[in-house]
């Protein structure tokens, strides 16, 4: 199994931006990290939560500008 598929140019039609399912893949851990101000790092800390691995995300394809190129990529089972 190929981790990477290379492409070019004319292969790509558009971009999307996806966001990470935290609810099913269980991302409850919290971290502490420390916050930037004017790109320098402050002794200030917030609370980050820890993303685990996972292959599901939300794409919302009905209030982007080229959700008809996205929804023909898309399996009609999902």
């Amino acid at each position: 199994m190929d981790l990477f598929t290379s492409l070019t140019s004319q292969d790509i039609v558009c971009t999307v931006n996806v966001q990470h399912n935290c609810i099913d893949s269980k991302c409850t851990n919290m971290c502490q990290q420390r916050m930037c101000q004017e790109r320098i790092v402050t002794v200030r800390m917030k609370a980050v939560v820890e993303h685990q691995p996972t292959p599901h995300y939300f794409l919302n394809t009905y209030s982007i500008h080229n959700c008809n190129l996205i929804q023909m990529a898309i399996p009609e089972t999902l």
